[in-house]
């Protein structure tokens, strides 16, 4: 039979994987709406959101008893969390502003 000590990290584990779901797409939500539509309030949110996610990660390592490489594995999930918003922001601005030259160019033909 399973031990219940066992049983409550499983559910620990279970519910603060959903939470590293959440709380990542909440951050990379905030952090595009406020850089769209120039919302202050928005990005001091991402960043709790991005507290938050790295919380229930540790939470995670902890109840799936992460250690050695798997914890170098989950900093550098969370430092990929960070950093994979803000290229994609930068990416899509330089795709639009690209995008947006060819098409002013073809209406003044």
């Amino acid at each position: 039979m399973i031990d219940p000590v066992e049983l409550q990290r499983i559910a620990v584990a279970a519910l603060s994987a959903g939470g590293i779901v959440l709380f990542g797409a909440a951050y990379a939500i905030c952090l595009a709406l406020g850089r769209l539509k120039g919302l202050a309030i928005l990005r001091p949110l991402s960043y709790v959101a991005y507290l938050a996610l790295v919380a229930v990660t540790g939470l995670f390592a902890w109840a799936m008893n992460l250690t050695g490489s798997w914890a170098i594995l989950t900093v550098v999930l969370l430092i990929g969390y960070f950093v994979a918003p803000r290229a994609i922001w930068r990416l899509s601005v330089a795709t639009h502003e690209t995008s947006e030259g060819r098409t002013t160019e073809t209406e003044d033909e």
